[in-house]
């Protein structure tokens, strides 16, 4: 479901790219790039989920809700 809403937050021309645990820290790191070369957004927490959570609502912060 987390990675559903990920998908659905992200603009036209948006993709998801990775979902990675970070080799430092328990946390994982959820990654969208966008169309334009350097255009990123991310999402992080302690669970997969947790990260691509984070990510939607960072997406819906810079972009709003996304409707179609």
């Amino acid at each position: 479901m987390a990675w559903v809403e990920a998908e659905a937050a992200m603009p036209l021309g948006w993709r998801l790219m990775a979902l990675v645990r970070q080799p430092d820290s328990d946390d994982w790191l959820a990654t969208a790039a966008g169309p334009l070369d350097g255009q990123t957004v991310h999402g992080r927490g302690g669970q997969p989920d947790r990260a691509l959570h984070r990510l939607a609502e960072e997406l819906r912060r810079i972009y709003g809700p996304m409707t179609g």
